[in-house]
């Protein structure tokens, strides 16, 4: 098979969806060393991508952008020139051409207060184009769901996400400026947009007690889309050093703080799927997260949850968590929750094989 993948984020784009492009892409070329891979990237970016690809696959220059127009209008040409018997894309769908298609969310179309006007109208093509996609598929089966309902019904196949690469196996090192903060902090992780419930979570670990000048709540992440508006007590907290903003993070410092923080918090009101509570579980950190079906479906009983409208059930949950042992810095592998070794069974290697699995199957038809 040669397979075509949309690589328009392989050297810069929004944080997220260039791990998953990245990842599907390598775990490809492991899992199916028969297949012909094709990935096209931004002409700027066809040096970066060949010096990090293996020979055998070729990398084609794209020009047109932004993503969502390049993979409409320009990616389907390139196929018919490489000869490609399928187009792997994200959330935009050639116009024409047979196409395997990642959305990873519809939340602009069930909440669209959490998105800018032109957030919106962008992401408007992704339902239109969608119509034309051979396979549709999406990250978990809540999402997955979510998709199909808001798609006349289409088959959506969940092939699900893991940990990135550069995370699992990043030296852990500790960031700047945390030399007096125990390994009693909280830890939250995500953009700093509307629909992450920041000042809720804030407000709720406020609430339970929980935090001091050596065990603050550490925010990681930089702005993005629709801001949230703070309480006036963030900044009264802040300056006692109760909060603090690391903004971004490198991957050895984000490994560093999931294997040392006393839990995660993840009241996010929406996700598709949610990797920071993934990336948490891998690493050995109670999760209390937002009790959502996608969170549920991801830990199982591997996380402590609360309505994410509620301060004081957040609150509560987030002293019912499950406490660390002592510990010093986990290893590499460790996969385990509060001292329980649990393999939740996500890893790239199963989703692209499941991607490639609902190709065949219909190609054999």
């Amino acid at each position: 098979m040669r397979v075509l993948f949309d690589g328009f984020w392989w050297a810069r784009g929004p944080a997220s969806n260039r791990q998953v492009l990245r990842e599907f892409v390598w775990a490809w070329v492991r899992a199916f060393p028969g297949d012909e891979v094709v990935v096209a990237v931004p002409h700027a970016a066809v040096s970066i991508a060949q010096a990090e690809l293996a020979e055998s696959v070729t990398v084609v220059g794209t020009r047109l952008r932004p993503q969502g127009v390049s993979a409409i209008v320009e990616l389907p040409f390139v196929a018919r020139r490489v000869h490609a018997d399928v187009i792997v894309t994200h959330n935009f769908t050639p116009a024409f051409g047979r196409s395997a298609v990642f959305i990873h969310d519809y939340m602009f179309l069930t909440s669209p207060e959490w998105f800018t006007l032109t957030e919106r109208v962008y992401f408007a093509l992704m339902p239109l184009t969608s119509r034309r996609a051979t396979w549709l598929f999406s990250s978990s089966r809540t999402e997955a769901a979510r998709i199909s309902r808001l798609s006349q019904g289409r088959t959506v196949t969940p092939i699900g996400l893991a940990v990135g690469s550069s995370l699992a196996t990043a030296a852990p090192r500790k960031p700047e400026g945390l030399d007096d903060v125990s390994n009693d902090f909280l830890l939250c992780v995500g953009r700093l947009n509307a629909r992450k419930n920041l000042a809720n979570t804030i407000q709720a670990a406020l609430q339970s007690g929980r935090l001091s000048a050596h065990a603050p709540l550490l925010i990681v992440g930089e702005p993005q889309g629709r801001s949230a508006d703070l309480p006036a007590a963030v900044s009264d907290a802040t300056e006692q050093g109760l909060i603090r903003f690391l903004g971004f993070i490198d991957d050895g410092e984000l490994s560093w703080l999931y294997r040392n923080a006393a839990a995660l918090l993840f009241f996010t009101r929406d996700e598709g799927f949610g990797l920071p509570v993934l990336e948490a579980h891998r690493f050995g950190a109670p999760v209390v997260a937002s009790d959502l079906a996608v969170f549920r479906e991801i830990l199982g009983d591997h996380g402590t949850f609360a309505n994410p409208d509620d301060i004081a059930a957040m609150a509560s949950a987030i002293n019912d968590a499950p406490r660390r042992p002592a510990r010093n810095p986990l290893p590499e592998s460790a996969t385990h929750t509060a001292g329980e070794h649990v393999d939740l069974g996500y890893s790239w290697g199963a989703s692209v094989r499941a991607l490639r699995a609902r190709i065949s199957a219909t190609s054999a038809r």
